[in-house]
């Protein structure tokens, strides 16, 4: 079983003047995400060579955060294939949960991704 993180720098300062104000939050969050690219590369990193992933969005009103700046949301993306030779063209939307902590001593956003277990007797 594992979980992917993602790890990038953050003004971290800036996300502690947030926690009365759970929309300044999240915007801020999605700016960064958006920035950086971060959630598009976890999101990758689970579910490389299924397809084209795009579209990689957080789901409006699903960010939820602690005092301590911890706290999850659920990601929607889009997973695209199309190959005129095998006679495949769909796509398919994905959502997954999300755990993110900011962390004021190394000024880092962390990402985590869900759990995928793995079947070791396919092996």
């Amino acid at each position: 079983m594992s979980a992917i993180t993602r790890k990038t720098k953050i003004e971290a300062s800036l996300f502690y003047d947030t926690k009365e104000n759970n929309k300044q939050l999240i915007q801020l969050l999605e700016h960064h995400i958006n920035k950086t690219g971060e959630l598009d590369k976890l999101i990758l990193d689970y579910d490389y060579g299924k397809g084209k992933i795009e579209n990689v969005e957080i789901l409006k009103d699903t960010l939820v955060s602690d005092e301590n700046l911890k706290g999850k949301f659920k990601a929607c993306y889009q997973i695209s294939e199309f190959s005129m030779c095998a006679a495949i063209d769909y796509t398919d939307t994905h959502t997954m949960d999300i755990d993110f902590a900011i962390d004021k001593d190394t000024n880092e956003l962390i990402l985590t991704g869900e759990t995928r277990y793995e079947r070791f007797d396919e092996i």
